[in-house]
C-alpha cells in the first residue's frame, strides 16, 4: 500500500502529466514495463555482484525506515479509527442534550436515547448518562453485540459522583483515566461528557470503550513472533498488548493496568533499557530504539499519540531484528541465481508485465468512472496470485465501498453540480435565492411508543418523500436537521423563479403527503402532519467552514425568515395536514394559475419591521378573501 507522504504527493503529479507529456509521446504500460525491467535486469546483474555487504545493508535500511514508518503510521490509524466514534458518540449526546432532544429527566425515554446511541456507536462498548438530580441510567454492549442497560443512583456510585462534581466545573468533552468496569470486566477508556443548555448544567455523559477491544486489534495487527504492536498509557502502563486479548483476566479492579514489566513478553519487560538505534533516522515523530531480550536483538518503534487524554497515548510495535540479517544474506544468494536465470527471467518479465497490465487497465476504467462520480457503474476488479496486484483489487474493491457509502451521507448530486460549473472551492458570491424549511409538525408525539429502529425508518421514509420532490424541481438539499429538510434554489446553478420552483416543490410534497397519509391510514396508522416555510432574497452562497470541514450552503437574514414561516405554521393553523407559509417577496413571483391566501403582516423575532405572510392553497383553486390582487 502507499505511504502518507506518498499519497499526499499523487494528486499533484497526475494533475502535471498532460501539460508536460502530450499524446503522441505517451507509451504503453506494458512496453515500458518490458524495457525497465529488462534493462534493469540486464544493467544490474554485473554491479550487484561486485557490491559489499555494507552497501547492501545501507540500501536495506533505508528501504526498512519507509517500512517501519508506515506500520506506525498505520497503528495510529488505526487506534485513531478506534477511539473517534467517541468523540463523535460525545457530540451527538451533547447536541442533543442543548437542544432538548434528551429527556435527561425522564428515565424511561433517557435509556431508549441510550441504547439507540450505543447501538449506532461503533466501538462504543458501554454508556452512563446522568442528569442534575442524580438518576442515571447505564447501558452496555454484551459479547454477542445485545445492548443492555439498567438504572444507576450518581449519589451511591462514588466513581459516577466525582464524575459530575468533575463536570459541574467543565464544558468540553475530556478523557478521565482508564477504570476498570465490573458490568464489563474489563478496563475502560472512558470519555467524559459535561451536559449544559447555555449556563444551566443537565447532567454528564460517560462513554466507555473497552481495552480489550483495542487489544484485540492489536493482536490483528501483530505479525508473532516475528513482529508484535502494542499501546501504551503515558505513564508506562500497557493499554493494548496481544497477550491481554489471549488473557482478558489479567486486568481487574485493584489493577485496571499492568506496568510493562507484568506482562509476559520479554521484549516489553526490556522496553526501559532500550537505547537509540543508529542506522535507522528518527523521523516523522517516531522513536526508533533497539534492545536486547533473552539473547536476541530486537528493533522497537514508538509513536505519542495526542488527544485522548492528560498524557499522550503511545503505539508502538517492535521486530526480530535478526529476519534483516537473514533478508541479507538472501538477497546475496539470489543475485547469484539471478546471473544463471537472466534470460528466464526476461521471458517472466513480459509474462508478469501482462499479468500487471491487465488489472491496472481495468482499474484505468473504473478510475474514470469514479472520476465522474459514477459509483454505479463501476466493476469491481478481478483478483489475483500475485500478491500487490490482489492487494489493489482488494483496496479498490474497499474504496468503491467506502465511496458507495459515503456517497450516501454526501450530496454527491450537488457535488455534480459544482464540478459542472466549475464551482469546487471557488469560495462564496452573493445570489438571489429562494429558502425553503420543512418540518414535522408533532414528531415526538407521532413516535411516541416506536422502536429507535421503527423510528428511523419512518424519517428516512418522510425525508425521501420530501427530498424528491425538492430535486424534481431543481432544489438542493442543503441539510437534514431531524425530520427537518433545509433546501434553496438558485445555485449552484441558476434557475429561472427560483421561489416559483420552491412553491412547485411544496405543492408537490402537499400532494406526496396526502397519498402517504392515506396509505398510512388504511394501515390504522395517525396521518403525518407538515409545516412548510418558503422566503426568497439575497444570500451569501459557496463554501461556509472550517478548513478541515467545508459546507456548500447559504447564509443570511433570508434563512432565518423562512425557518420561522416554518414554525409560525403551528400558530396560523396547528392541526392543518400540510400548511405552506411564504412571504411577499415569493408571492410576487409566483403566477396566476397559484391560488394563495394572505395570513397578513407578522413581526418576527430578531427583525425590524412586519413581514407579510402568505398561505399556499394550491393549484386550480379560486382565491378566497385576503389573496393576492
Amino acid at each position: 500500500m502507499l505511504g502518507a507522504r506518498t499519497r499526499r504527493k499523487i494528486g499533484p503529479v497526475m494533475g502535471e502529466l498532460s501539460p508536460r507529456y502530450p499524446a503522441g509521446r505517451r507509451f504503453g504500460l506494458l512496453t515500458v514495463l518490458l524495457v525497465c525491467v529488462g534493462s534493469l535486469v540486464l544493467a544490474t546483474v554485473g554491479p550487484i555482484i561486485a557490491v559489499n555487504s555494507a552497501t547492501a545493508r545501507a540500501i536495506f535500511w533505508q528501504m526498512a525506515d519507509r517500512v517501519v514508518v508506515r506500520s506506525v503510521e498505520g497503528l495510529e490509524v488505526a487506534l485513531r479509527d478506534h477511539l473517534d466514534p467517541a468523540n463523535d458518540l460525545a457530540e451527538f449526546i451533547a447536541e442533543n442534550a442543548g437542544s432538548g432532544v434528551v429527556a435527561l429527566g425522564e428515565p424511561d425515554k433517557l435509556a431508549e436515547f441510550a441504547t439507540g446511541a450505543l447501538a449506532a456507536a461503533r466501538n462504543v462498548t458501554a454508556l452512563v448518562i446522568a442528569d442534575a438530580g442524580g438518576s442515571a441510567v447505564w447501558a452496555g454492549r454484551g459479547q454477542l453485540g445485545a445492548v443492555a442497560r439498567k438504572a444507576l443512583d450518581v449519589s451511591s456510585n462514588p466513581r459516577l459522583a466525582q464524575i459530575d462534581r468533575e463536570a459541574r466545573g467543565r464544558k468540553d468533552a475530556y478523557w478521565g483515566p482508564p477504570v476498570f468496569s465490573r458490568e464489563l470486566d474489563a478496563t475502560v477508556l472512558n470519555l467524559r461528557v459535561p451536559l449544559w443548555r447555555g449556563d444551566a448544567y443537565l447532567g454528564f455523559a460517560a462513554i466507555g470503550m473497552s481495552t480489550q477491544a483495542l487489544s484485540e486489534m492489536v493482536l490483528a495487527m501483530s505479525e508473532a513472533p516475528r513482529s508484535r504492536a502494542f499501546v501504551l498509557d503515558g505513564d508506562g502502563h500497557v493499554l493494548a498488548h496481544m497477550f491481554l486479548a489471549l488473557q482478558p483476566g489479567a486486568v481487574s479492579a485493584e489493577r485496571p493496568l499492568l506496568n510493562v514489566d507484568e506482562l509476559i513478553d520479554p521484549v516489553m519487560q526490556h522496553l526501559g533499557a532500550a537505547s537509540p538505534l543508529s542506522t535507522l533516522p528518527q523521523t516523522e515523530g517516531i522513536e526508533v530504539t533497539e534492545l536486547e531480550a533473552e539473547g536476541a536483538h530486537y528493533i522497537v518503534l514508538r509513536k505519542a499519540i495526542a488527544g485522548y487524554g492528560d498524557r499522550p497515548l503511545v503505539v508502538g510495535a517492535y521486530a526480530d531484528a535478526s529476519t534483516v540479517d537473514a533478508l541479507l544474506h538472501s538477497m546475496s544468494r539470489a543475485i547469484l541465481i539471478g546471473v544463471g536465470v537472466l534470460a528466464g527471467a526476461l521471458v517472466l518479465a513480459f509474462a508478469l508485465s501482462r499479468r500487471v497490465t491487465t488489472p491496472i487497465a481495468a482499474a484505468s476504467e473504473a478510475a474514470t468512472a469514479i472520476a465522474a462520480l459514477d459509483f454505479d457503474r463501476v466493476p469491481s476488479l478481478p483478483r489475483s496470485r500475485i500478491r500487490e496486484i490482489d492487494s489493489l483489487a482488494a483496496s479498490f474493491d474497499a474504496m468503491l465501498v467506502g465511496l458507495k457509502s459515503f456517497s450516501r451521507y454526501a450530496p454527491i448530486a450537488l457535488v455534480r453540480r459544482l464540478m459542472r460549473g466549475n464551482r469546487v472551492g471557488a469560495g462564496t458570491e452573493e445570489k438571489h435565492i429562494a429558502v425553503m424549511f420543512t418540518d414535522i409538525a408533532g414528531f415526538t408525539s407521532t413516535c411516541e411508543g416506536m422502536t429507535p429502529e421503527a423510528v428511523a425508518s419512518f424519517v428516512n421514509h418522510h425525508l425521501a418523500l420530501v427530498s424528491g420532490c425538492i430535486e424534481q424541481e431543481g432544489g438542493t438539499i442543503d441539510k437534514y436537521i431531524g425530520d427537518a429538510v433545509m433546501a434553496f434554489w438558485g445555485a449552484p446553478e441558476d434557475v429561472d423563479n427560483p421561489p416559483l420552483r420552491a412553491i412547485r416543490a411544496a405543492l408537490a410534497i402537499q400532494s406526496a403527503l396526502a397519498a402517504d397519509n392515506a396509505q398510512r391510514a388504511s394501515e390504522g396508522l395517525p396521518p403525518v402532519r407538515i409545516r412548510i416555510g418558503v422566503h426568497a432574497g439575497p444570500l451569501v452562497v459557496g463554501d461556509i467552514g472550517a478548513p478541515n470541514r467545508i459546507n456548500y450552503t447559504v447564509i443570511g437574514d433570508v434563512v432565518n425568515v423562512a425557518q420561522r414561516l416554518e414554525a409560525l405554521g403551528k400558530e396560523v393553523e396547528p392541526q392543518a395536514e400540510s400548511i405552506v407559509l411564504f412571504s411577499e417577496a415569493v408571492r410576487d413571483a409566483l403566477g396566476g394559475d397559484i391560488a394563495v391566501d394572505a395570513v397578513g403582516p407578522v413581526t418576527m423575532r430578531g427583525k425590524r419591521g412586519e413581514v407579510q405572510v402568505f398561505r399556499l392553497e394550491g393549484p386550480g383553486r379560486s382565491r378566497r378573501g385576503g389573496a393576492m390582487a
